[in-house]
């Protein structure tokens, strides 16, 4: 399989979990620590971390230390092979 095959088929696993689509709408807006992801989402700090697991696994979620504070936020390119695949079903 080409590398864009393999992300298009870690992204559709990964977002099967309607708690990992949760997690995307919520950093779409913004990166969030661990206890706003919780609050937002409406999820236990145990689902989010379990769940966010699963979006970095796929490459999805990264953390990066902002201001000293560790916060989550999308890998935004590895959205592509979907989009594109996405698109593609228009034509």
């Amino acid at each position: 399989m080409k590398p864009t095959e393999i992300q298009f088929a870690l992204n559709l696993e990964a977002l099967s979990a309607p708690q990992c689509r949760r997690i995307v709408e919520v950093l779409v807006q913004d990166s969030q620590t661990l206890k706003d992801l919780s609050k937002l989402c409406k999820l236990t700090p145990a689902s989010i971390e379990r769940h966010l697991e699963i979006l970095i696994e796929a490459g999805l979620v990264k953390f990066r230390s902002v201001d000293g504070v560790n916060k989550a936020y999308l890998q935004t390119t590895k959205f592509k092979p979907t989009l594109d695949w996405f698109s593609g079903l228009n034509n």
